[in-house]
């Protein structure tokens, strides 16, 4: 929490410069961190504008200004990583932990996706000739970049299913689409482990509402897509539309 409440106290002095005219640009925040910034700029009526070279991407860059800014503004490279991989297999895990390795922060990388064979990242701009001269291999297989210029898709896919629950509070939603206790659900809860639309929410009797994103950290993200009645013992059948 220590570090929440840091970076709400860093949004409040970047407001503050943009109050002043100036246009401040934020390293790569996930969705959640992105939420929170989101709220203030709203709070205190600053525009904001966020890219992440990627679209549906989850982490984004945002800025703060009174000015119309372009994507150039937000300083971000999107680069491919050519592979032969036919002799080796790389996944997410293993470019975020070679960046990682080469002394890289992790709020200067942004989405890491996988298309077929091909695997892009995006990363702060300023770091291009740093990653350009070091970043050669992954697993002890050479690599190749090249830079991108277009945005290029996040296809993300949901997986429709149908369940039937006692109730919408959280804690039961949660408990049918993992087939976890509803003690253990709570603990999840109480941990701090699960968002709402990017919100961490800490309360196990929330109700949810159709379309209502909710992410669990280390079990995946679902869609609380519709409510399509009720069985005759009086419980609710709703869809859940789990992130695959």
């Amino acid at each position: 929490m220590e570090e929440l409440d840091y970076f709400k106290k860093n949004i409040e002095s970047q407001i503050k410069k943009a109050f002043d005219g100036n246009v401040v640009l934020f390293s790569f925040l996930d969705l959640s961190y992105g939420a929170i910034l989101e709220k203030y700029a709203k709070k205190y009526k600053v525009p904001f504008y966020k890219y992440g070279h990627i679209i549906n991407s989850e982490r984004n860059r945002y800025i703060l200004s009174y000015y119309d800014v372009s994507k150039d503004d937000f300083k971000i490279d999107l680069f491919k990583i050519k592979y032969n991989n036919k002799f080796t297999s790389i996944n997410h895990r293993n470019v975020l932990g070679k960046l990682i390795s080469l002394g890289i922060e992790r709020d200067s990388i942004g989405d890491i996706i996988f298309q077929g064979d091909d695997i892009f990242f995006a990363i702060k701009r300023e770091l291009r000739s740093f990653i350009l001269n070091d970043f050669n291999e992954i697993n002890n297989a050479k690599i190749e970049l090249e830079l991108v210029d277009i945005d290029i898709e996040n296809i993300i896919k949901y997986e429709d299913k149908n369940y039937f629950v006692s109730s919408l509070r959280l804690d039961c939603i949660i408990s049918s689409i993992y087939n976890i206790s509803r003690n253990d659900t709570k603990n999840i809860i109480i941990n701090g482990d699960v968002y709402i639309n990017n919100i961490v929410c800490m309360n196990p009797i929330t109700i949810l509402k159709e379309n209502d994103i909710v992410s669990v950290r280390h079990k995946g993200k679902f869609k609380f897509t519709s409510i399509n009645g009720k069985s005759r013992s009086d419980r609710f059948n709703v869809t859940l539309s789990r992130r695959i």
